[in-house]
């Protein structure tokens, strides 16, 4: 982590300048959330390409190059800041759709891991989302896996 701080800072203004696409982002942050646990199954990988489905609205090819760039932002981001600042400017609806959909990603295998709910709290803290819409996603995505 340390190094990519050093390689962040050392960047050119344009490298740090460079903007994520929302669905480059949104692909990061259900990569971020699928990886908290250490595990990734082969059920969350497809619900991760389903979710992102639902959400961009591309077909399943332009969601697998999604997929592959947003692993790759995934593994060189310090923070969780990188994807949600080119998301927070989006309308309140749309960001719950995201965290809702992080939510589902959380609960694809079954059992929430108390570091996919850390992740999914800072995201819905740096996308405004208030507290008490979190907890209401988070039920909500409860009652649609059975989980």
């Amino acid at each position: 982590m340390i190094d990519k701080i050093k390689q962040w800072l050392a960047g050119t203004p344009q490298e740090q300048a460079r903007a994520l696409d929302t669905e480059v982002s949104i692909a990061a942050l259900l990569t971020e959330v699928m990886m908290a646990d250490g595990n990734a199954s082969q059920n969350e990988q497809q619900q991760m390409e389903s979710l992102l489905m639902h959400l961009a609205g591309q077909n399943s090819q332009d969601i697998r190059q999604l997929l592959i760039k947003g692993r790759e932002q995934q593994a060189e981001a310090v923070s969780l800041y990188e994807f949600t600042s080119r998301l927070k400017s989006l309308p309140i609806s749309q960001r719950e759709k995201i965290l809702y959909a992080l939510w589902l990603m959380a609960y694809s295998d079954a059992r929430l891991d108390p570091r996919e709910e850390g992740v999914i709290r800072q995201v819905a803290e740096l996308l405004y989302i208030p507290h008490s819409r979190f907890i209401w996603l988070k039920h909500k995505a409860q009652a649609a896996t059975g989980a």
